[in-house]
């Protein structure tokens, strides 16, 4: 896990911004998290847009949320974390008080399933600023090819390439279905 900021009080209470590097960083994190905290990630949401004309659409985006965390799961055998909350910072896709699930990079849990058979990946996580982030993708991609899967790189300069870069830029289709790997989505707020 990489410390990126830090700034605690005398009372303990402060922020602290983390990347995690690995799977094991998750444990890490499930025993900082607290209910009452305040967590802000990226993460993906299906939004319903309306045209002009009526008709409802629905889509999923990468937005960046701040929740309040309500429950915390870890799931030990995936090293997978799954922090639920009410959004305190309104943004254009989600409204204040709404509930979100962030769900703790999913693609590295099939991977370590062997369930990926085709990977999905942008070009522009090969180009991440963040030394360790482009690594991790890196062993992601030969690790998926080690385990007999096929590994498609999509440029980010094509209309495919920037689809995949808004949906996090990897995806995979799988061999097989694992369980819990959908992300549960609550759109209920306070008032309902």
């Amino acid at each position: 896990m990489k410390l990126i900021h830090k700034d605690i009080e005398k009372d303990n209470a402060g922020q602290v911004t983390l990347m995690p590097e690995e799977a094991e960083d998750m444990w890490h994190t499930y025993n900082l998290l607290q209910v009452g905290d305040s967590l802000r990630a990226s993460t993906i949401r299906k939004v319903q847009t309306e045209s002009t004309t009526g008709s409802v659409g629905s889509s999923r985006v990468r937005t960046t949320l701040t929740i309040c965390v309500e429950t915390i799961d870890f799931d030990t055998q995936a090293c997978q974390l799954r922090v639920k909350g009410t959004n305190i910072e309104e943004n254009q896709y989600v409204k204040m008080g709404a509930y979100h699930t962030i769900d703790l990079a999913h693609i590295e849990k099939a991977a370590d399933a062997l369930a990926i058979d085709t990977l999905l990946i942008s070009d522009k996580l090969f180009r991440h600023q963040d030394v360790p982030t482009r690594s991790r993708y890196v062993r992601l991609v030969d690790s998926v090819r080690d385990n007999g899967g096929n590994v498609r790189i999509f440029s980010s300069l094509h209309v495919s390439g920037e689809q995949l870069t808004q949906l996090s830029g990897v995806a995979a289709i799988l061999r097989f279905p694992i369980a819990d790997l959908s992300e549960p989505e609550d759109d209920s707020s306070d008032d309902d």
